[in-house]
């Protein structure tokens, strides 16, 4: 079982961000693509962090998606990806157009893109940093799903809930500030994804390509640019370009 979203790290720019994906993994978007049964404590000893134990663990309440806002041009998107998440992106080409003294356009825009996992409602992006450039977000596929096809909001709380297991058993005990704990983080989120969180992703199999209806968009992504682009879009899509 793979974990149901995309996740990327955050990248020490202004704004640093990350992703949880299934199908891609770099210093940026991360995901574990280890598939199988739960693994035993012995798999697990063998990790620089094993997940955490989640007995005690309640997931939260939904964060329900953040209205739509017509606020992103393509171009501001795409240069979101390659500025501040994509192969190339750095802190400066970050700061430059994303940073502080940023033009009305590229605010409005970032504002729309990434929100705080502690906010009532949630962005495209979902930012669970701790406020010093590092750590990771993810893309939020949930929320996606309940602005194209509002009739599946409890699949949507599956997906999100999924989502938070697997942030809830590696933060913590796995920090994100470099490449190495990044894969560190990346290899605690595959023992999750089998184990602690296994109940949560299979119910999150509730939406995929092939039944995804009306929200297929949210779920069609080939890789973290392409979800990244997608699910932004969703959000925050539509403004004139520049």
């Amino acid at each position: 079982m793979k974990p149901s979203t995309k996740v990327q790290a955050l990248g020490g720019a202004a704004l640093a961000v990350a992703l949880v994906a299934a199908c891609s993994s770099k210093p940026g978007p991360v995901g574990a693509t280890s598939d199988g049964g739960p693994r035993d404590a012995g798999a697990d000893a063998t990790l620089a962090c094993p997940p955490s134990s989640l007995d005690e663990w309640v997931a939260p309440a939904y964060h329900p998606a953040q209205p739509k806002e017509s606020v992103c041009s393509a171009l501001l998107i795409n240069d979101f990806y390659n500025s501040c998440l994509g192969p190339s992106a750095s802190s400066g080409a970050c700061a430059q157009s994303w940073g502080a003294g940023e033009d009305t356009a590229h605010t409005l825009c970032q504002a729309c893109l990434i929100t705080p996992s502690s906010g009532v409602t949630w962005g495209p992006l979902v930012d669970y940093g701790n406020g010093s450039g590092q750590g990771t977000v993810s893309v939020n596929v949930a929320g996606c799903v309940e602005l194209l096809d509002p009739a599946r909001v409890t699949c949507a709380t599956s997906v999100q809930q999924a989502d938070e297991c697997q942030h809830q058993a590696c933060d913590a005990i796995c920090p994100v500030s470099d490449d190495t704990s990044f894969a560190n983080w990346q290899a605690c989120i595959g023992a999750a994804a089998n184990g602690p969180c296994l109940g949560y992703l299979m119910s999150a199999g509730c939406v995929t390509s092939e039944d995804a209806g009306p929200a297929a968009t949210c779920v069609s992504g080939t890789d973290f640019e392409s979800e990244f682009i997608d699910i932004a879009t969703v959000f925050c899509g539509g403004a004139a370009a520049d």
